[in-house]
């Protein structure tokens, strides 16, 4: 099983969303990736792993990247992590409204960033970019 099978699975409703929208799936790849940075300028995954200490929740975001459990996060955590105006690039890239944005991060970002990193530590950026253009390769993108 792929990672995109294994987000369908995960992140349930919101996935279904993803699928029908694969603009929220490019718009996550840019996210976390380092050498899109249409959304957020982030630098990638190590970059928002500093986001969520600087806002006190890299414990959170370190549970999604280690083997336990993915405790869930808030539209409104999100929103703090990353800011009002990523979101707001987040869901222009994704083709959805400001509103549910937040919501569709906090249920995908848990699911992706856990599967980026299976063996439960920080992958070589080379991996984590590998595993985002597969993902945008199963969407056709």
């Amino acid at each position: 099983m792929g990672l995109l099978d294994d987000v369908m699975k995960q992140a349930g409703g919101m996935a279904e969303l993803a699928a029908k929208n694969p603009q929220a799936v490019a718009a996550i790849v840019s996210l976390l990736s380092t050498r899109d940075t249409s959304v957020g300028d982030t630098g990638g995954l190590g970059s928002l792993m500093g986001a969520f200490q600087k806002q006190g929740l890299g414990d959170m975001l370190s549970s999604w990247i280690s083997t336990g459990p993915n405790p869930a996060i808030s539209a409104d955590q999100v929103t703090k992590v990353l800011g009002s105006g990523v979101v707001k690039q987040f869901a222009a890239k994704a083709g959805v409204p400001h509103q549910e944005a937040g919501g569709l991060l906090a249920s995908l970002l848990p699911v992706v960033i856990d599967k980026l990193t299976p063996e439960g530590k920080m992958p070589e950026t080379s991996g984590v970019e590998s595993a985002l253009g597969g993902l945008l390769s199963a969407f056709g993108r």
